[in-house]
């Protein structure tokens, strides 16, 4: 069959024997137009209308801790109307976990079509990945350290937060420090460079940095359930944690009480947290987090997903 790829532009590498299409493209357009499935992680947009016949498979981009879609807070007719509107060109919705079908269901009005909950198949990289050839391709040496500094973007502000120095945090901590910029907040390559400070914002894979990370600072991104998979350490900086809770965006549950790892108010208090051991204090929390969020996350989740695809004749010629 043949799979086009969606790029931001061709030195996205795209798995072998795809075509790499660049968004936006007339070539894009007629693959959208054409194609007997799309799949995706994020809305369609761009006034898709879906053709006779043809399937959308949402994978959507993570299990989710703060509210989203009809949950945010503030009422706003016309954001309801969109959400309904883009929920309803799904054929199905693919989910990390149980607690994430729960919340996705609702929070998109997805009713009366199947969610399937397989695990991530981005996350299989995870279990069977090469990492030493990530860390070859980004410049690390295999016995450097590297933290991956991936935080959320903010409703009330465009740049992306500036809770720690990169430069500062890698001399602190003698690691090399990969500071992933969320896709709202920065363009690739234009915000954090200097020694020992890579900036992968516009490296296409987060699960391929989420394998060479040896640490995750964070926040309130989803993609703490992603990381969660590796069972390696994660740090919560959340210097702002009472207003993002309570005012900005609200979250699903308390973080405080079941986060696999310290939330964290400075980077002097994170510099203290990275130093110290702190793996058998959360190790009973991070038992519990991947028995709920990460069952089905065991390498396997692509050729499950193939084969419900396969079974359910989507792509019969």
């Amino acid at each position: 069959m043949t799979r086009y790829w969606a790029v931001s532009d061709l030195s996205v590498e795209v798995p072998q024997g795809a075509v790499p299409v660049v968004e936006g493209s007339p070539e894009w357009w007629r693959a959208r137009g054409a194609s007997r499935m799309l799949i995706v992680n994020d809305w369609l947009r761009r006034r898709f209308s879906r053709k006779p016949g043809q399937r959308v498979l949402q994978t959507w981009h993570g299990t989710p801790l703060k509210r989203l879609a009809l949950h945010r807070p503030g009422f706003d007719p016309r954001r309801m109307a969109a959400v309904i509107k883009e929920s309803r060109r799904w054929d199905v919705l693919l989910a990390q976990n149980l607690y994430a079908e729960r919340v996705l269901r609702k929070a998109y009005a997805f009713f009366g079509k199947p969610i399937w909950v397989e695990g991530y198949p981005r996350n299989d990289v995870l279990i069977d990945g090469d990492a030493a050839a990530v860390r070859t391709a980004l410049g690390i040496g295999s016995d450097e350290r590297v933290l991956l500094y991936a935080p959320t973007w903010r409703d009330d502000r465009t740049e992306m937060v500036d809770f720690v120095d990169p430069e500062l945090l890698a001399r602190q901590t003698d690691a090399v420090v990969l500071v992933r910029g969320h896709s709202r907040t920065l363009k690739p390559g234009q915000d954090s460079t200097g020694a020992r400070v890579i900036d992968v914002t516009g490296y296409p894979e987060t699960a391929r940095l989420l394998l060479v990370a040896d640490a995750l600072i964070t926040d309130y991104s989803s993609v703490m359930f992603d990381f969660s998979v590796t069972g390696k350490p994660m740090y919560f900086l959340v210097p702002d944690l009472e207003h993002y809770r309570g005012e900005l965006r609200g979250f699903y549950f308390d973080l405080a009480e079941r986060a696999p790892g310290p939330l964290l108010r400075s980077q002097e208090e994170l510099v203290a947290a990275l130093a110290a051991d702190s793996a058998a204090e959360y190790a009973e929390r991070y038992a519990a987090w991947r028995t709920q969020f990460n069952r089905r996350d065991d390498g396997r989740a692509a050729e499950r997903v193939v084969s419900r695809i396969l079974d359910q004749g989507w792509l019969t010629p």
